[in-house]
């Protein structure tokens, strides 16, 4: 009996280091990583756990911690997806400006699942002030900064260069994030607050206590190459009036796009898990948030590529026809340049 009790242990033990590792690495929650409340990024985030907790056998956990917090995470394993613009995905993965020292030089392992949204941006005014272009906000009390999203700083230093100004011609409000910055314009502390997006809550609030006016770009040839040298990473898109709150007229404005991001280790049968889930409930997400009517699926596939795919994204987008040769050099060139 004693030898039978034995050898059943061992055959437990053994078929233990034999199973899969994969077995293990099933994350009953899904943590996601995004800025604070108040952010279109937050609501990214929100809007894809609420269909992956739905529909999926995972149950995702929005963590409204800004990027510095949830990103080294990614190295420990405690953070499974992160929603950011493509710049700070840049320089988290390389290891530059603010990530440099974050990551010891290294960057961080990271990779692309999908994009798609993308955001238009812009310095946002009070609504009773009397500007309309960035050349107008010389003087003004600007809230931004940004320690706890970096690359949103170029967003309103962009918006400066469009009107020949830096930010010497303006008085700094340092804010440790987009949403914190127009909380300072609503508290009356700042005049306009940088990087603010479309379809944004806290502009929202904005609105309904102060009004609200985003800045529209200069798109003359000087001018946007002036905002694009600043801001390489995004591009001049036009936004009608009346599309969004404080879009009372037709607008230029910076867009970018949104990242969603894994950790590099991430199993593949998560990773295929969660794009199968948004894939087939695409439609769901416009029920959080009106500006997801822009979000296609043909969008999964970046426009400005400036991270690497996970491999288990790169085979989903192979099988529907989404992956390109462009997307398949790029990959290739973001990989060979971090080994």
């Amino acid at each position: 009996m004693k030898r039978r009790l034995k050898l059943l242990v061992k055959i437990i033990a053994v078929g233990l280091v034999l199973l899969p590792i994969s077995t293990f690495a099933q994350p009953k929650i899904l943590n996601i990583g995004t800025h604070p409340v108040g952010t279109f990024f937050n609501v990214v985030g929100n809007s894809i756990g609420a269909v992956i907790s739905k529909h999926a056998p995972l149950r995702a956990k929005v963590m409204p911690v800004g990027i510095s917090s949830w990103m080294p995470r990614m190295v420990t394993g405690e953070m499974d997806l992160g929603v950011l613009n493509s710049t700070d995905a840049r320089w988290a993965y390389f290891g530059l400006e603010h990530y440099k020292k974050m990551s010891k030089g290294r960057g961080f392992p990271i990779r692309l699942l999908l994009t798609g949204i993308c955001n238009d941006v812009s310095i946002v005014v009070r609504g009773d002030l009397p500007v309309e272009k960035p050349s107008q906000l010389k003087g003004l009390r600007i809230a931004a900064g940004f320690s706890k999203a970096p690359a949103c700083q170029l967003h309103p230093t962009a918006v400066l260069a469009n009107g020949g100004l830096t930010w010497d011609d303006v008085k700094l409000v340092p804010v440790p994030a987009p949403g914190a910055a127009v909380r300072a314009v609503i508290e009356g502390r700042a005049d306009a607050a940088g990087s603010a997006t479309t379809g944004m809550p806290a502009v929202e609030e904005l609105a309904a206590k102060r009004g609200a006016r985003f800045i529209s770009l200069d798109p003359s040839p000087e001018a946007k190459a002036r905002t694009l040298r600043i801001y390489p990473d995004g591009w001049f898109n036009l936004v009608k009036g009346g599309t969004y709150t404080g879009v009372d007229k037709d607008s230029w404005l910076l867009r970018y796009e949104v990242y969603i991001v894994a950790r590099k280790d991430l199993s593949d049968e998560i990773v295929r898990t969660i794009l199968e889930t948004l894939w087939d409930h695409h439609s769901e997400l416009q029920n959080y948030h009106k500006k997801f009517k822009e979000w296609s699926r043909e969008g999964y596939a970046s426009k400005k590529l400036v991270i690497p795919y996970h491999p288990a994204a790169v085979k989903f987008l192979k099988e529907r026809g989404l992956w390109t040769k462009e997307l398949d050099l790029r990959q290739k060139e973001l990989l060979a340049k971090k080994r």
